[in-house]
Formats: C-alpha cells, sequence, structure tokens
C-alpha cells in the first residue's frame, strides 16, 4: 500500500509540477501589450479605468465590425465597448467575461448570438469546444506561436496593459461590396444549439446575474451566415429563461435603414462603417429607452473620454466619405 500511494504522489507531484511550468511559459508568451492581445483590438478595453464601461458587447467578428461604441458616449454620454475578435465562441466570451468583471461592472452585457454557432470549416462543434476551452486554460496553447516575438531584451519585459482604444474595439471597415443573394431569413425549421454550447451560455447568463448586470441577446445582420432557423433557436433558449433578444436581421420594415447593396464590405459578410452606424445608433436608442445609463460627459473622471471622443471625430471624418465614395463606386459599378 506504501508503494501504490507513494507511486501516485509521485505522479500527482509531477503533474502539478509540470502543470506550473506550463503556465509559467504560457505567461512569458503573452502579448507584452495589450494592444495585441486579440487580432482586434478587444484587449484595449484592460486600459480602461476600472468601473467605467456602462455597456459591454461581446462577440466575435461581426461585433467588432458592427458596433462603435463611441457613437453612444458622442449621443447619449453612457460608455460602452465592444469586446470582440473573429472566430470568438460562447467558450471564449465565458472566461473573457469573467477576466472583465475583475475590473469593470456594466450595467448591461450585450451578447452578440452568431458566437454560439462558431466554428471553424470542418470543425464539429465539439472539436471547436475542446480547443477554444483548453486554449483558455492553457494560454501556452493560445499563445503559443509568440515564441518568435521573444528576445534576450524582451523575454523578462513586464507586461503593460495600460493601452487604450479610442474607438472603444471597434474595427471601421470602409469598402463596399454589396450583398445580392437575396432573402436569407426564411423559415427553416429551428437549429440545436449544441449541449455544450448552451452549458456554456447558462454559464453567461449566471455569470452577468451575480455581477448585477442586466443581460440582452442581439444578432448583428450577417447575410451570409445567419437564417431563420439559428434565429429560432436562440429564440427558444431566450424564451425559456425570460431573456430579451433582438434580432437585427429581422427588419421587415427597415426601421434602421440597413442596405446591403452599400453597407457591407464583403457580400454579406460583415457591416461596414455605413451599416455599423446605423445598427449602433438603433441599438443606443433601445438601450436609452430600456435602461437607465448615465450621461458622463463634461465628468472630469472621464476626460480620457473627451480625449478619445475628439480622436473618433477625426476618425469618422475620414470613414464615412470613403465608404460613401466606396459605396456610390460600387452602385455605379452595378
Amino acid at each position: 500500500m506504501n508503494a501504490l500511494r507513494n507511486a501516485v504522489l509521485r505522479i500527482v507531484a509531477f503533474c502539478l509540477v509540470l502543470l506550473a511550468c506550463l503556465l509559467l511559459v504560457g505567461n512569458y508568451l503573452m502579448p507584452h501589450s495589450n494592444r495585441y492581445l486579440e487580432g482586434y483590438t478587444a484587449g484595449g478595453i484592460l486600459g480602461e479605468d476600472f468601473d467605467t464601461i456602462d455597456v459591454l458587447v461581446l462577440g466575435d467578428s461581426n461585433a467588432a465590425q458592427g458596433i462603435a461604441p463611441m457613437d453612444w458616449y458622442q449621443q447619449y454620454g453612457f460608455t460602452g465597448y465592444t469586446y470582440g475578435a473573429a472566430w470568438f465562441s460562447v467558450f471564449n466570451v465565458y472566461y473573457r467575461l469573467k477576466d472583465i468583471y475583475s475590473e469593470q461592472s456594466p450595467e448591461v452585457v450585450v451578447l452578440c448570438t452568431d458566437i454560439v454557432y462558431s466554428k471553424r470549416g470542418t470543425e464539429t462543434y465539439f472539436g471547436s469546444a475542446v480547443n477554444n476551452i483548453s486554449g483558455e486554460l492553457l494560454p501556452l496553447l493560445r499563445y503559443h506561436d509568440n515564441w518568435k516575438e521573444l528576445t534576450a531584451g524582451n523575454l523578462f519585459q513586464p507586461h503593460d496593459y495600460n493601452w487604450r482604444d479610442p474607438n472603444k474595439g471597434f474595427m471601421p471597415l470602409t469598402g463596399v461590396a454589396a450583398y445580392g443573394g437575396g432573402s436569407y431569413m426564411y423559415d427553416q425549421g429551428r437549429q440545436a444549439i449544441p449541449l455544450l454550447t448552451e452549458w456554456y451560455l447558462d454559464r453567461i447568463v449566471r455569470l452577468c446575474a451575480d455581477h448585477g448586470s442586466q443581460l440582452l441577446l442581439i444578432t448583428v445582420p450577417a447575410a451570409t451566415s445567419w437564417n431563420h432557423s439559428r434565429h429560432n433557436g436562440i429564440q427558444a433558449y431566450a424564451d425559456a429563461r425570460g431573456l430579451t433578444y433582438i434580432d437585427y436581421n429581422l427588419d421587415p420594415e427597415g426601421t434602421f435603414g440597413l442596405d446591403w447593396s452599400t453597407d457591407t464590405p464583403d457580400t454579406g459578410s460583415h457591416l461596414n462603417v455605413l451599416g455599423a452606424r446605423k445598427l449602433t445608433a438603433a441599438l443606443g436608442e433601445y438601450l436609452t429607452a430600456r435602461y437607465d445609463l448615465p450621461d458622463h460627459r463634461g465628468d472630469p473622471a472621464y476626460a480620457h473620454w473627451e480625449e478619445d471622443a475628439a480622436t473618433w471625430a477625426d476618425t469618422m471624418a475620414k470613414a464615412i466619405p470613403n465608404a460613401e465614395q466606396a459605396a456610390e463606386a460600387a452602385q455605379g459599378a452595378g
């Protein structure tokens, strides 16, 4: 018995040492700046002052290219951040939200639902879940390619996560490539939410409740990746849990004016800056009508936001005309 116990203890000790080494190496491989934590600028939220984000948007590239929080600050005065990156899944979002709650206490969390059915190419949903969860729990897997960036000079350089994104996670695209596929929101029954995905969705719901955030589900318009079957899957989930769900793909009367001939840079996969500003305006109007969000304009504690608002105005002064010119050229060519 003693020999067996000693063998078990040695195995356990070895596993713990191995895990500690993996976590240590993973820590060293993390980017030295929060500017490069994700493919987009989601990591900029770590540079924001504690407890200054009123509305947190979570999602994938549809969210990052579709929702512009600085428009909300300019029009209403409440703060927002879009935390999104390409191929984000429910699993990624759950773990990132846990981290964000250590620094922010958003009044509203807006969860963009395209992540529910997210998977790469020929991956299965289970395979995607395993890859995403393991990458979140072991930074070594997530940042393994970063060894190429390590040098003798920066190996022990402390991480600096104070970079702030004046666009608040939004990635403005100015190109135009019209969607011409016709109606995509036809009825195809109901696409089931994979079991493990649903379990993590429930964990996100509980996490928001535990931190006092009100959860809103939305779907960003995406003609090539969304359909009515997926809508029905999310609607059934929201109904079963008493959650509010808005699918902006369902806009039969054109209430916020989305035009698939001008408002997409990639034939309907995402929104360009023209479409994003329309969606942002519609969502901002809904948020101010439903939630009691503060107006921080003129508050000295939010002086950084005034600076960012000026930068944002300059950015849009260039981006909007470029997108409008691209739209005119595209329509002329059509």
